[in-house]
Order: structure tokens, then sequence, then C-alpha cells
């Protein structure tokens, strides 16, 4: 057992959610999100912000018209002066986090004041954030021949000279946390994990694990992630994960389904304030939900991708059960990474199959809905299950029309389905094997319908 799960579990200090955050293609609240879930709206059409041609696809799930400093949760807010000064540092992914960490603040009423900066830390995942093309296409062009070939010389002699000084501190992964310790004066523990799909559920735990040593009263934690941008097309279609879609855009991610094809690039941010329990009592806190345990595994094959049998989904949840000291019967349903791959929907689900048996609780999976949210998909996927059990409904999944028998799960389609269990674990892996698994439980009684 790792020290991590032997201080949580020994622990008396249990972490419970707050707040909630979350900026998203399909809207900047709990309710609105979970409108479009039970209206079965999805937000993945043909991208607006750039040129695609040439691309592979032309598809994903933008939110359009973001001014963040225009946003009521930031007009608002005390730092807005700050924020302006500040926003020339701040590439999109940091602003999409930002304006959900302060929706977060304001739902845990934190934003009142009444606590003690240095007992409040910082937890959240982040990706690569694709720099701006105009910001350092001069300088590149200024290197390259007219064959083509890049002269290094000549970008450390003249190129470097060309870019903004200040350019590298919109595009470091950890500035999403740097913004938001500073201007909401965090001065506990912080930290950033750049680990892909995976990241908001490695940060969500790592952020519950402070918690429960003692070391922090409340942190903030989740993550964002920005994909709608061409570098991150390119990307997307150099790894040959992207969806080769050509029907209805809304029906171009297909989790579980029998004609999945790839993934559909998003962008959006999902935010939790974690608090001991408590001390959230004391403070009159509004309670969301519990997090109960946690787990991580790596099944990262020698020649790249991930074990098409699953196994660190596997080792994820099994670990995430064991620290919530539940057996696998005792979970509601899964919300899965279903990110629309043909080997990543197969491998999840022959795991769901080794810990929970033949028949496996119900799935769902919202990259349907929102596509990858990449670094921001595990707590934004949090969020829909979260919002959905304390209604007293597991949120369904898009687009899986015809479920793929070899995955033999029980996804739940069209309406949301009645649930009595507000229990669920949340899934995400890497397409290079990291997994990361956390266990929630609501706050609708057993005993609702």
């Amino acid at each position: 057992m790792e020290i991590d799960e032997l201080f949580m579990l020994g622990s008396q200090r249990r972490v419970v959610i707050t707040g909630l955050g979350l900026v998203t293609p399909l809207g900047d609240s709990p309710d609105r999100l979970w409108g479009s879930l039970v209206e079965g709206q999805g937000a993945v059409r043909p991208i607006e912000a750039f040129s695609v041609e040439g691309l592979l696809n032309n598809l994903g799930a933008e939110i359009r018209h973001f001014d963040f400093l225009k946003t009521p949760a930031l007009a608002k807010a005390k730092f807005i002066k700050e924020l302006r000064k500040s926003r020339k540092y701040m590439a999109r992914d940091i602003q999409l986090c930002v304006t959900a960490a302060q929706l977060a603040f304001v739902d845990a009423r934190l934003d009142q004041g009444g606590v003690n900066p240095a007992r409040v830390g910082i937890d959240l995942g982040a990706g690569l954030i694709s720099s701006e093309l105009d910001e350092l296409a001069p300088a590149i062009g200024q290197a390259t021949s007219r064959s083509g070939t890049f002269d290094f010389a000549a970008w450390g002699r003249e190129s470097i000279g060309m870019i903004e000084p200040i350019w590298l501190l919109k595009y470091l992964p950890n500035m999403l946390a740097c913004h938001i310790s500073i201007l909401m004066d965090c001065q506990g523990p912080s930290n950033t994990i750049t680990e892909g799909d995976a990241s908001s559920n490695l940060a969500i735990a790592e952020a519950a694990r402070i918690i429960a040593r003692g070391k922090a009263d409340v942190m903030i934690a989740g993550g964002a992630d920005s994909k709608i941008h061409p570098l991150s097309f390119v990307r997307l279609a150099l790894h040959q994960n992207m969806s080769h879609w050509r029907g209805e855009p809304a029906g171009a991610c297909r989790p579980f389904d029998l004609r999945r094809d790839g993934t559909v690039p998003g962008e959006g941010a999902g935010i939790l304030i974690l608090e001991e329990r408590e001390h959230a009592l004391r403070r009159g806190a509004v309670i969301h939900g519990e997090l109960l345990g946690a787990g991580s595994g790596c099944d990262a094959m020698p020649g790249g991708g991930l074990d098409p049998q699953g196994s660190g989904t596997e080792i994820a949840i099994t670990s995430a059960l064991r620290e919530a000291g539940l057996s696998p019967s005792g979970v509601g349903h899964v919300n899965a990474h279903g990110v629309g791959s043909q080997v990543g929907d197969l491998a999840e689900a022959r795991a769901f199959h080794r810990v929970f048996g033949a028949s496996p609780p119900p799935v769902t999976a919202l990259k349907g809905y929102i596509g990858t949210l990449v670094a921001g998909c595990g707590a934004v996927e949090l969020i829909g299950s979260l919002i959905g059990v304390n209604r007293g409904f597991i949120p369904p999944a898009l687009n899986c029309d015809d479920p793929d028998p070899a995955c033999a799960l029980d996804v739940v389609r069209g309406e949301p389905r009645p649930t009595r269990n507000p229990t669920f674990v949340n899934t995400n892996i890497t397409g290079n094997g990291q997994a990361a698994a956390v266990v929630v439980r609501g706050t609708v009684p057993a005993a609702a319908g």
C-alpha cells in the first residue's frame, strides 16, 4: 500500500467538495451543463476560430464569444484591476481556468473571506499550451532560408530578440496555478500536473491527500486546456487519433459506439473546491459531495501507446476503491474516459469487466458532447456526474447509438437514468497509458430516487 493511501485511510480528515466552477462549450454553470446533457445537446461543430483548410477535420467543441474579462464572474471580482493588467500574460487556457476558479470560489463562498489564506492551496492539471502563430512566425521566418533550411545560428543571433520578453509567461503550464494563487491569495501548497487527459484526476487526488495529511484546509483543484488551435489540430492528426467523421458534426465523437473512429478536440475548464469536512461545516458551507478515494496506474507499452487490455485503468480503479474502502458492488456508475477511439474504449471496457465482473455498473461518457478537454476533461466530467447524482440521475452518453458488442457495457443512453446510488467512479487515461480514477459520493441519500 502506498504511503499516501495510509495517510488517507488513517486520517479523520474527510475531504468534501464545497465549490464547483466550470467553463465549457455547453455553458459555465452546473445548471446549464445539466440542461444540455438532459436535452442531448452536443457542442461539436465546424471550427470558427481559425481556417481549417488542409487539416484532417474541421470539427471541434469550441467556446464561442468568450471574453473572460466580461464574464459576470470576473467583472465583479475584487481583483478585476489586477486581472486587466495581467491579461497580456494569459493564454486562453489560463483565462478559462481563472474564470472557472472564480466561479468555484464564489460557489464555495470563499470570496466572502474568513478563511486563513495560509491554509488554502492549489493543485491543477494543465496541458501543452499552443503559442499564437503570429508571435513566433516572424522570428522563425528570419532564421529560415529560401530553401527551407533552418539556421540555428541566425535564430540565436537575431531571431530570439524579435520575440516579446513576456512570451514564455503566457505559455508555461504552471501559470494557470500561478495566476489563480496570486489573484485569490492562496498561500498554501501549490502544484501543477501535466499528464495529458489524466491531469485533472491526478491533481484532484493529490489535493485531497494534502488536505487529508493536514497540510491545508482548502484546495483549489481541477484543470483546464484548449485544443481549439491549429497546432493542436496538427498534433492530433499526426498522432492518428483524430476522428475522420463526415456525418452530422454533433455526431463525431462516439464513445463505445460501433462506428467510433477517434477523438474530437475541445476546450474548457473544471474547478473543484475541496475542503476538510469539519472546516466546511464550521463555516456553514454547502457540501456538494465527498471525495472517497483515488488511484493511478500506467500501462504504457514498450513501442508506445496503451495496453489494449486496459491494465492501467484496472490498477487505477482498484486502488481508488481500496482507498475508499468500497467493494466494486458499491459503485452506482462509472463516468468513463470514453474518448471514442477503437483501441482506447475497448481497453477501458475490458478493465471494467475485470474490476466489476461480468455485469459492470452503468457507464456514461461525456466526450460525445464536448470532445476531449485533455487536461480539463476529468474535472468537467466529474462535475457532470456529481450534478447528475445530486438530482438522482446518471447523465447519458451521447452518440452511442449502436453500442459495440465487444465492449459489452451498459451504456446510459437517451434519457438520464434514475439512480439510488450517488457513488461513482470517474476515470481518465492518456494515449500513452497514464490512468487515473477518483471515487466520489454525492449528497443525495441512498433512499432517493
